[in-house]
């Protein structure tokens, strides 16, 4: 399996240190929090695309490389490339939650810039990330963003940095998804109290409409738990504080999710995307797939005959 390059985004360094092209080393560990930033986004934005996954894939992490080959002029500009493992004769970059990420930093940066909201898809425990990313910044530099889908550049400053550390200071919301024992609830207030499995428990709202699960929960809770899906208020440090909304409920087992019985047999939807797949890439497959699936998928040492 060949290893394929393309850009992902270009990080420029503008200011006094780096009109004579050069890269300050001072600023490393800058790349090192903005490539943070980065994957980190794309691990939450891959767990809320993925709701029914526990774990992140095997090599998630490793997958997300980022190197960069030369130094380009104007102040100074690093294009970061981004390097994947692929068969494809012609290469196409593909487009997933790394990319996506680039984009909603880019956004946030954008929003802070201007004092908007920040994209309501950016993942909100990223955000206190942005205190490591500009710390070497001077009040005259800045650095300047351009993902590569894109033509637009964004520009960050000791400004931005600051409007994002003040927004990490007083908490924030986001989406939230939950499961835990019910073990209390205020009819007349419309709140309870849900006990998730590291024994911390939280406070919550629910609608009137609601009332009725929220009780039948309660009164099973030994034998019943509450997966709530909804928006929540969070701590700075990433806790949650209480979920506002639950805008699903569902009474479950504790436990394991249970089998649900209307859903197509797995082989049946094998079996559908294996016809949709044209015959001249079934050809391509390697014959020691399944011997060396490891090797294909990670890069691990070949199994031989």
């Amino acid at each position: 399996m060949a290893r394929r390059t393309y850009e992902l985004v270009t990080h420029s360094f503008k200011g006094g240190r780096f009109r004579d092209h050069g890269l300050d080393i001072d600023v490393l560990p800058d790349l090192v929090a903005y490539k943070t930033l980065l994957v980190e986004t794309a691990k939450e934005l891959w767990r809320r695309n993925h709701p029914d996954r526990q774990r992140l894939p095997k090599n998630f992490e490793d997958s997300l490389t980022l190197k960069f080959y030369e130094v380009g002029r104007g102040s100074v500009s690093v294009p970061l490339m981004r390097e994947v493992e692929s068969e494809q004769t012609l290469f196409a970059p593909p487009q997933d939650e790394l990319d996506e990420a680039v984009e909603l930093i880019a956004e946030a940066i954008s929003a802070a810039s201007s004092d908007r909201a920040l994209p309501e898809a950016l993942p909100k425990s990223i955000v206190p990330l942005f205190a490591d990313y500009g710390r070497t910044l001077r009040p005259d530099e800045s650095f300047e963003i351009r993902p590569a889908r894109r033509i637009a550049v964004v520009r960050y400053t000791c400004r931005e940095r600051e409007q994002l550390v003040r927004l990490c200071e007083r908490g924030y919301m986001d989406v939230v998804d939950l499961r835990g024992e019910i073990r209390a609830a205020d009819l007349d207030g419309g709140n309870f109290a849900l006990r998730v499995p590291d024994g911390s428990k939280i406070l919550g709202k629910f609608l009137p409409e609601q009332e009725s699960l929220i009780t039948d929960a309660l009164k099973e809770h030994q034998t019943r738990h509450l997966h709530i899906t909804g928006q929540a208020e969070f701590l700075p440090d990433g806790r949650i504080k209480r979920i506002v909304s639950a805008e699903r409920l569902d009474v479950q087992l504790p436990g394991p999710e249970r089998y649900d019985t209307t859903a197509r047999p797995v082989w049946e939807v094998v079996a559908e995307i294996g016809a949709s797949v044209p015959d001249r890439e079934w050809a391509r497959v390697p014959a020691d797939l399944s011997k060396n699936v490891d090797h294909y998928l990670y890069g691990a040492a070949r199994e031989e005959e």
